[in-house]
């Protein structure tokens, strides 16, 4: 008895099994069976394939028809303060195929299988897409692209778009024309071929989108301990920005580094930072009284101090403050600001910021952003009130923060060939980033090798062509997840426009562990 067998054994017993045909004019058999799993140890994944094939060896089933195993399931949800919640999962495969082609699609909640089994007796088309239409969720394959949509979460300075964000502020989703489904359960459904032991948690990726509204759109002066991450530039607002450039705040002031280094010789570095940090110290005071004055505000509208408002309420409510606070904070901010150095950049630059990395993107310059799935931060200023902690970082920030100005990194050219580029914008310790370009014409094949890709569209459009020879659209908006286990995938540029896209890879299997 294996180890599979020995495990799931314990209620297999328990089972419901049926044959029929469904549907008017089915030639196939179609075999059900359903199992409640969740008393299955945690070291079972349940991973579908598997546990099909161990259905396949404890029935003889004729080669011509169709199975589907139905788990009843529950899971502790690590970004919903550990809920228990019951789901659902679906598999779909034909017994004659049994390692190629399998979909499944997976529910939450509730339900009664003699209440959603009946309605595949009723039509023609696949049972699983029956059930999917049903439920409103999407078909997950791993022999397929998931199509990732964007996902908006406001924040103080404009929003956010999560891809791959899995958070109790929210989660992101696999969509198809059936429905949407939470990406955790969508990658519980084939966690070997669409992961191949890479964390459940995926390299981030979101946009950012700030206000075009100087400061009101700047977002937090901060620093990373062990998350990484990189922005590409895709678009800068004329108002912000009228001549095509913008700034990002980034690394220390190379000039106010070069005074104390004149002043304090081999020694700058802890007078430089001790001011630093005693600037930004003494422009919290202001900023929180400023906080308090605006919150007594907000109450007198009947809004908590802690409820989210508009930039423009905001802006309406600052304009009731003093107005020699109002100057003040501004004086004292740019003081604090002074020490921090800043980059230009244009659409299409890449800015990557390590660990100990200080930095802040400024408002009206959008960006495409992969990072470590490290959901960590040190706050070290903020020019409005902090929603999401009761306290800044500033010292340890400080304490920790590299003291090298900062500098725009190089891509490296990989390939240069006939219409195609591809370069290599990031090589971090846990995941790379290629931004690949094709012109019109240009068809090139892809491997992923063992290692999930995150395919993202920065400008143009093109056919993501799946080994199946399914396609879809690559375009500006959604993103793909391509399974550790595709053999390979092609991408057409079919338009005159260059297709610019960015990929990220993961490198090793060093991300921790979320469950």
């Amino acid at each position: 008895m294996n180890k599979m067998e020995f495990e799931i054994e314990p209620v297999w017993q328990s089972r419901f099994q049926k044959t029929f045909l469904a549907g008017t004019g089915r030639e196939e058999a179609l075999h059900f069976c359903s199992i409640k799993v969740d008393s299955v140890p945690d070291t079972l994944e349940s991973e579908g394939i598997s546990l099909c094939k161990h259905w396949l060896e404890q029935d003889d089933f004729p080669r011509d028809g169709i199975l589907l195993l139905h788990l009843e399931r529950k899971r502790k949800e690590f970004w919903n303060t550990n809920q228990v919640c019951v789901y659902h999962q679906l598999y779909e495969f034909e017994t004659k195929n049994t390692d190629q082609w399998i979909r499944g699609c997976t529910w939450k909640g509730e339900s009664e299988t003699s209440e959603w089994i009946s309605l595949i007796e009723l039509v023609d088309s696949k049972p699983l897409e029956c059930i999917a239409k049903h439920f409103g969720v999407a078909i997950v394959s791993p022999d397929e692209p998931l199509r990732l949509e964007e996902l908006k979460i406001p924040k103080p300075w404009g929003h956010e778009g999560w891809y791959t964000g899995v958070e109790k502020r929210g989660v992101a989703s696999v969509f198809d024309h059936f429905g949407c489904t939470e990406l955790p359960y969508a990658l519980g459904l084939f966690p070997e071929k669409l992961l191949n032991g890479h964390d459940k948690k995926l390299i981030l990726l979101k946009t950012l989108n700030p206000l075009s509204e100087a400061v009101m759109g700047d977002l937090y002066l901060e620093m990373h301990e062990k998350k990484w991450e990189v922005y590409v530039v895709t678009a800068l607002d004329p108002e912000a920005w009228p001549s095509g450039t913008g700034r990002i705040l980034a690394g220390l002031n190379s000039k106010v580094k070069d005074r104390y280094h004149v002043r304090f010789g081999a020694s700058w570095r802890e007078p430089l930072l001790l001011d630093f940090q005693e600037q930004i110290q003494e422009y919290e005071i202001t900023r929180r009284k400023m906080d308090q004055l605006l919150d007594q505000l907000k109450e007198q509208l009947g809004i908590s101090g802690e409820e989210e408002i508009t930039p423009q309420q905001l802006a309406d409510l600052e304009n009731k403050l003093p107005q020699e606070l109002r100057k003040e904070e501004a004086l004292l901010r740019e003081k604090a600001y002074s020490f921090i150095g800043s980059v230009p950049v244009k659409v299409g630059d890449v800015v990557t910021f390590p660990a100990m990395q200080i930095h802040s993107l400024q408002h009206g310059i959008r960006v495409i952003e992969f990072q470590t799935p490290h959901y960590e931060r040190l706050i070290v200023m903020f020019a409005q009130k902090v929603l999401t902690q009761d306290h800044w970082d500033t010292e340890r920030a400080i304490r920790l923060l590299n003291t090298e100005p900062y500098q725009l990194p190089e891509p490296v050219s990989l390939i240069k060939e006939n219409g195609f580029i591809e370069e290599r914008i990031v090589d971090f310790p846990d995941f790379t980033v290629e931004r690949i370009q094709m012109v019109k014409t240009i068809s090139k094949e892809f491997c992923c090798e063992g290692n999930y890709h995150l395919l993202i569209c920065v400008s143009g459009v093109a056919h993501l062509e799946s080994e199946s020879g399914k396609i879809n659209e690559l375009l500006p908006g959604p993103a793909f997840l391509l399974a550790a286990g595709t053999r390979f995938y092609r991408i057409s540029n079919k338009v005159s426009e260059t297709l610019i896209f960015l990929r990220a890879v993961p490198v090793k299997n060093t991300m921790g562990a979320q469950d």
